[in-house]
């Protein structure tokens, strides 16, 4: 397969730029207040999608233009929310219908680089359970207005929300949060945790976020990384069987060209040179039963 141009790929709701080893993924719908609409969730399913499987590519940020009025202001709520409901699945019935936000989650989430977001604007429904809980680290503005609108607009959470923030923030918050509402900034002991860091501009937001993912691409394993992100999300729920499958993932990376040249490194006390790539994973990886959550159609 041959490594993608980005330029001209035919995204139309983003742009993806390359800068070394860090690919910048940036919301392109500014005068539109980045709304999200069906083509900007196909777009970032398949930038992340590529992402993914791209060597060039170790650290994957995730911003909004400077000069747009909010990082995402949510779902486009023109026409009612008849709009995210697509023909071909009604036809099946309610049991058919798969919800975009969750399709971007899941892009982001299986994604296996470092995914990070630079929140650099308010943030509404989707902007902020689809877009910034599924990443890896969250950089956002102090001023940001974080909302959880759902059940103010008559609507459950979406983008695998009610899977994602009770396992980030504890299930109190979490439900603090969805119950009520709210409308909420970055700081507020409701989200404590949940941000990397978080700046008192807007304009300092992604600048931070793109020294740690420049930082990280030089100085982490991706292989380590993937196993790593793996272990956390995809573990066992009990100790043993966690023991045992972070054991063989011990085992396995202690035996890699990226483990001799860490060691190597750090004797020397030079900067690592990563050089393993993913695919040497794909006789362990993945460990876990893998869900098509695709639906089989069963009328013409």
């Amino acid at each position: 397969m041959s490594l993608p141009d980005y330029a001209n790929v035919g995204f139309t709701s983003i742009n993806v730029q390359l800068d070394g080893a860090v690919a910048v993924v940036t919301l392109a719908r500014t005068k539109q207040r980045n709304t999200f609409v069906h083509s900007l969730a196909e777009d970032l399913i398949k930038a992340y999608d590529l992402l993914d499987k791209d060597e060039r590519v170790r650290v994957v940020v995730l911003t909004a233009e400077p000069n747009a009025p909010a990082f995402c202001s949510g779902a486009n709520h023109n026409g009612g929310w008849e709009r995210i409901l697509e023909e071909e699945s009604e036809k099946e019935g309610e049991h058919a219908h798969r919800d975009s936000g969750g399709q971007v989650t899941m892009a982001i989430f299986r994604c296996r680089k470092i995914t990070i977001v630079a929140v650099n604007g308010h943030a509404v429904g989707v902007g902020v359970t689809g877009l910034q809980l599924p990443c890896d680290i969250r950089f956002a503005w102090v001023g940001a207005k974080l909302a959880f609108p759902f059940v103010r607009r008559g609507i459950a959470p979406e983008a695998c929300s009610s899977y994602l923030l009770p396992r980030l923030i504890g299930h109190s918050r979490a439900m603090s949060l969805f119950i009520t509402g709210a409308t909420v900034t970055p700081d507020s002991p409701l989200l404590s945790g949940l941000y990397h860091a978080i700046l008192p501009t807007r304009e300092e937001v992604f600048p931070a976020a793109l020294a740690l993912a420049k930082d990280l691409a030089v100085n982490t394993s991706q292989t380590a990384i993937a196993v790593t992100k793996a272990l956390v999300w995809r573990g066992y729920d009990n100790i043993e069987e966690q023991h045992i499958v972070d054991s063989r993932a011990i085992r396995i990376l202690a035996r890699s060209p990226d483990a001799e040249e860490g060691a190597t490194a750090f004797k020397q006390r030079r900067a690592p040179r990563f050089a393993d790539q993913l695919s040497r994973l794909a006789p362990w990886m993945p460990w876990w039963r893998e869900i098509n959550v695709n639906h089989r159609k069963s009328k013409l």
